[in-house]
């Protein structure tokens, strides 16, 4: 029986020994973080508030990877990780007029 060996997805060169719990990608040793379970590319991008989903964005005020789950949308751009939020970091505009803009231009993008 030819059993054929599994080449690791991101060096393309050593063999393939683990699967990521994340993106399914077959690493090698080199390429894999045994603590979290998964592959070195999927661990670069992980939240770093619960290290377990995948990051979304950067906290534009503590500088954070953060996910959808540990993060809250300030307006149509822009989020924040619940840390800042919950410390009151966040410096809101009184002038959010271009918030009212779109939210004017969604509303009006629906009826058509």
């Amino acid at each position: 029986m030819n059993q054929s060996r599994s080449i690791c997805d991101i060096c393309g060169i050593n063999e393939a020994i683990y699967k990521c719990k994340i993106c399914k990608r077959n690493v090698c040793y080199d390429d894999f973080d045994e603590e979290r379970g998964v592959c070195k590319i999927c661990a670069a991008s992980l939240c770093q508030i619960c290290n377990s989903r995948l990051s979304v964005t950067y906290c534009p005020y503590c500088g954070r990877l953060v996910c959808i789950e540990d993060s809250i949308q300030l307006d149509n751009v822009r989020r924040v990780c619940i840390d800042c939020y919950k410390k009151g970091a966040i410096k809101l505009s009184k002038n959010l007029k271009y918030v009212d803009g779109a939210i004017k231009l969604s509303k009006r993008v629906k009826t058509l």
